[in-house]
């Protein structure tokens, strides 16, 4: 008896092994099941949506954005350009706005604030005279640009670059770009509007306000009509447009 109980004993623990290696099967096989389900209906939505994957990438490349923002992105806030026409903003704005560039004329018709003014030439500036402006219009309510065609574009948009990398860096508040004006000679003003044309893209690029003032001034050849050749009426004409195309 005592070995028949012995041989019983070895016939029940094989039966426990057998049981257990056919439970850990069943589970694996199962964990397959499933993820072969999921992926197959992960598969079955994708085909059937034609819009599936570029909802995906656009996801994927928003993620991509917010986890690689930083410092270069800090002030580059989305515009619209060139600024649309907006309801006239009282002539005291001009007061309390920092005007940097080719702007003594304007200032001449308008009232500004003396300490807001800087006529520098922007490819003349050294990084310390950039930083001492940007120190200064700390009390403006926005910062207006202005330079017209120069005689070397590559530098000055190096130079604008580095202005406006400072200006971002300390400050939050908008920054406007004026176009360059149209002159009275037909080729110098192809080279206007090709200056314009990439200061567009630089506005958009640095999240500036692209303003327009120099389309209204324009006969249809492209040059200065002249109706405007008279400085007062070209620049109140210039102001206008500024008061009236306010993105802030």
């Amino acid at each position: 008896m005592a070995k028949k109980k012995k041989k019983h004993g070895k016939v029940e623990k094989k039966k426990s092994g057998a049981i257990l290696q056919f439970k850990l099967g069943v589970m694996l096989i199962l964990i397959f099941l499933s993820f072969a389900a999921t992926f197959g209906l992960y598969m079955v939505s994708a085909t059937s949506d034609p819009d599936y994957w570029e909802r995906e990438i656009l996801a994927s490349s928003k993620n991509q954005t917010a986890n690689t923002g930083g410092k270069s992105s800090k002030n580059k806030n989305t515009v619209t350009n060139p600024v649309p026409v907006s309801e006239r903003a009282e002539d005291s704005r001009m007061e309390t706005c920092a005007f940097i560039g080719e702007v003594s004329p304007l200032t001449a018709y308008y009232n500004t604030k003396t300490s807001l003014v800087f006529t520098d030439n922007v490819a003349n500036m050294s990084e310390s005279r950039m930083k001492s402006i940007s120190r200064s219009v700390t009390e403006a309510d926005a910062i207006y640009l202005w330079y017209n065609y120069p005689e070397n574009p590559d530098e000055t948009k190096t130079a604008l670059e580095n202005l406006i990398s400072i200006l971002q860096e300390q400050h939050n508040k908008p920054i406007y770009i004026l176009t360059a004006l149209p002159s009275g000679d037909l080729e110098e003003s192809k080279l206007i509007d090709e200056w314009n044309s990439t200061l567009f893209a630089f506005a958009d690029a640095h999240g500036l306000h692209y303003v327009d003032v120099s389309t209204s001034l324009k006969n249809n050849d492209g040059t200065l009509n002249l109706a405007y050749q008279a400085e007062e009426t070209l620049y109140q004409t210039v102001g206008e447009t500024i008061l009236t195309h306010i993105a802030d």
